[in-house]
């Protein structure tokens, strides 16, 4: 995973921000990777392995928005994702610790919140779009590969991948394969769910560690640190001491977001939404919404004339 984040630059923060200023290279790679998960994770739930898995994740709207939202603030304020944090600190970018620091601060401080509002679907199929609908979770997640693959292909936009980064096709490939693989591993590993950040932290902060996402996160480090050196970007860096400020409320901000979302980007804006969920796709809305809102708040402050 670290090594096709790296290669692809995909940070969902970039993928998100860059929809909301007319640039499309990574939402494509993002939306065929969801695509092609979508297909391969339909058809492991039919296998054996699926009785450990979570079948679909619960559909709370206040604690999803409310936590999107936090989400796409801390990504603005960041200017990175949680798993960017990780893989690009593989790549030695060094402000990227401070704000995993955050991150782990954020998680267990918002696990003393319990936001008020029900549960509209529970967890399992039935909080899925095919569940909903009624229908084969298989032939639905293979109408969306075909459906999405149809439009990429019709999509005429100029894409202009920078050096060592993949196109669009070879990323979104990539990052499909890996989530694929990653949720059968997390299966043999006895997790039961894939590709994740939310409840590392708190499970060893509360002795029930998950193993398999605590040895998949530092995976994510040594991958960037291979796709980097493999590029030549690998390089020790540090930042100035503001950025290293915002990194750390930003990563408090997307660890709080992420636990009360019960998700982070990777968890719902890769795995979750590959899982059909209703309540992933409601979470990509609200952080999405989120950075947004980040964006005009500071848009108006820039604006607003120094008093005096």
């Amino acid at each position: 995973m670290g090594y096709v984040l790296q290669r692809a630059q995909l940070c969902f923060h970039s993928v998100f921000a860059g929809v909301l200023v007319g640039r499309f290279l990574l939402a494509r790679s993002w939306l065929l990777g969801v695509a092609v998960a979508a297909a391969g994770l339909s058809v492991l739930f039919l296998t054996p392995l699926a009785g450990g898995l979570n079948q679909g994740l619960p559909f709370t709207p206040v604690a999803d928005v409310v936590g999107g939202l936090v989400i796409g603030v801390g990504m603005a304020v960041a200017g990175t994702c949680v798993s960017g944090l990780f893989f690009k600190l593989g790549s030695g970018m060094l402000g990227c610790a401070a704000g995993l620091g955050g991150w782990a601060a954020g998680e267990l401080s918002a696990r003393r919140v319990v936001l008020p509002g029900p549960m509209l679907l529970p967890p399992g199929p039935a909080a899925t779009f095919p569940g909903l609908l009624g229908v084969p979770r298989v032939a639905f997640a293979l109408a969306f590969l075909a459906a999405v693959v149809a439009a990429l292909c019709l999509w005429r936009h100029a894409d202009h991948p920078q050096r060592g980064q993949w196109n669009w096709p070879v990323a979104g490939t990539a990052l499909g394969v890996v989530t694929i693989v990653g949720w059968v591993l997390a299966g043999v590993g006895g997790a039961g769910f894939g590709p994740s950040t939310v409840g590392a932290v708190g499970g060893l902060a509360t002795g029930e560690p998950n193993w398999w996402l605590t040895a998949f996160l530092p995976g994510i480090v040594l991958g960037g640190a291979v796709a980097a050196r493999v590029t030549g970007d690998l390089r020790v860096r540090g930042e100035r001491s503001v950025r290293y400020v915002r990194l750390a409320v930003g990563g408090f901000l997307l660890g709080a977001g992420g636990w009360l979302a019960g998700g982070c980007t990777l968890g719902h804006g890769l795995s979750g939404v590959a899982q059909l969920n209703v309540s992933s796709w409601v979470v990509v809305a609200a952080v999405i919404g989120g950075i947004a809102l980040a964006r005009t708040v500071r848009s108006v402050v820039a604006k607003t004339p120094a008093p005096g």
